[in-house]
């Protein structure tokens, strides 16, 4: 620490809560203290007679109202955010009343927040008169050297008359009252270090507050794990929901406007194609009320998870909706999460090319490629349709792509090919991904990844 930070530590803007929590410190710890020693010692004697227990609820329940008094005292004045510790114990309302009060009172010898309170309480007593005496001297002490240097300086300049006071007379005649000036310099080189012991001791009870006034470590990480499974689990849905549905939709779409457009010329095509959509619109329909009911928490049956051996199946699906897809599968045996993910690769490159090039041709290869799975979905150019873009850098689709890949261990490459648009992605079957044979299709993804 700097000797400039050093004299700047009384003027911090914590000062002024520290100092207060520790002069605070004495009282409400007697009053806290004899007040939680005459209960409990009153219910103790009192068990006989059964009062005692009515006394010791009381005394329980009273323990986390003095608990959220202190819990306010510390965030107000010494800067900390402490949350509330668990909720109380409430008994069960389907027994009768003797056993839910005898519950209700076991419960409450095994509430660890009022014991914890009790500790702190306990600790507050011995910690409050050490944290008073340093708050009182870091107090009085300044104070007292600033009025005697003005006194002194009140007394050079003929402000203050002493004439009548005799002793104090015989002592400025004598000279001593020229000490009085190292008084002002004295407190601001004093002043600092008795800041910084008090701040040194409310940070003792800062930690101590975080254990005995809040939530336990162990709820504390109940809760964060409970947060990150939630967000886990809204993500999973969202991802669902815009793979399976979203694919859906978007053939939907294409099939409509292919449809419309043969509408008078070919209505053979164009009633095929309401069938279809009718059809894919009731299985998007049954998938949304499994996610919902998933929301829910229902025990509805879930749909066999798709892998591999549905792609052909996929891909059969988008020649329904009017595209020309050529699919080749060559990759039997692969594992669930490998073959689920290879799927929703495909998938999500089969909406974009039905939704960015419709009508353009595509090539749907997946298959074993020495130690990894390869997958490519390649699009032609449409006729009268532009070029597409470089859609790799955005898009919640091939964004999705990547991450899937990626979680896998693999490697992608999203962008534009010869007037059209491919994705191809390699999946390691093992560990990770090797050289591999020039000639093959995934030669280039192999070289991001190989030594």
């Amino acid at each position: 620490m700097s000797f400039l930070r050093y004299l700047a530590a009384p003027y911090s803007s914590r000062t002024a809560g520290e100092l207060g929590f520790l002069l605070l410190g004495l009282p409400m710890g007697v009053v806290w203290f004899v007040y939680a020693i005459t209960m409990y010692a009153v219910s103790l004697s009192l068990l006989i007679v059964w009062v005692g227990f009515a006394v010791f609820v009381a005394t329980q329940v009273s323990m986390r109202w003095i608990g959220a008094v202190e819990r306010a005292q510390v965030n107000g004045l010494l800067g900390v955010r402490i949350p509330p510790p668990d909720a109380r114990p409430r008994s069960d309302a389907r027994v009768s009343a003797g056993a839910r009060a005898a519950r209700y009172t076991l419960e409450l010898a095994h509430d660890a927040a009022a014991w914890r309170v009790l500790a702190w309480v306990s600790v507050r007593i011995v910690t409050g008169p050490v944290g008073f005496a340093i708050a009182l001297v870091a107090v009085v002490l300044p104070l007292s050297l600033v009025v005697a240097f003005g006194l002194v300086l009140g007394y050079e300049v003929g402000w203050i008359d002493v004439s009548t006071e005799a002793t104090a007379e015989a002592a400025l005649d004598a000279g001593g009252w020229r000490w009085g000036y190292a008084a002002l310099p004295l407190a601001l080189l004093i002043t600092p270090a008795l800041t910084l012991a008090a701040r040194a001791f409310a940070s003792l009870h800062r930690a101590l507050a975080r254990w005995a006034l809040g939530p336990r470590v162990s709820a504390a990480a109940r809760e964060a794990t409970a947060r990150a499974e939630r967000a886990e689990a809204q993500v999973r849905i969202d991802q669902e929901l815009h793979d399976s549905i979203g694919h859906m939709i978007t053939m939907n779409v294409v099939q409509a406007g292919a449809g419309a457009h043969v509408f008078d010329s070919d209505p053979e095509f164009a009633r095929r194609a309401l069938q279809n959509i009718e059809e894919r619109g009731r299985a998007a329909m049954g998938e949304l009320d499994r996610i919902i009911a998933t929301i829910r928490g229902d025990d509805a049956p879930l749909a066999p998870l798709p892998s591999v051996e549905q792609i052909e199946e996929l891909a059969g699906a988008s020649r329904r909706a009017g595209a020309t897809v050529t699919c080749r599968v060559d990759a039997d045996g692969i594992a669930g999460a490998l073959g689920r993910t290879a799927y929703a690769v495909v998938r999500e490159a089969l909406t974009n090319a039905a939704r960015h090039a419709p009508g353009a041709p595509v090539d749907v290869l997946v298959a074993r490629d020495g130690d990894a799975l390869g997958i490519a979905v390649v699009n032609g150019p449409a006729a009268g349709v532009p070029a597409p873009r470089d859609r790799a850098a955005g898009g919640r689709g091939l964004a999705g792509i990547r991450d899937r890949v990626g979680l896998m261990g693999g490697v992608a490459a999203l962008g534009p090919e010869a007037g059209g648009f491919a994705v191809r992605a390699l999946l390691p079957l093992g560990t990770e991904i090797g050289a591999g044979e020039p000639g093959s299709p995934w030669a280039g993804l192999r070289a991001k990844v190989a030594p």
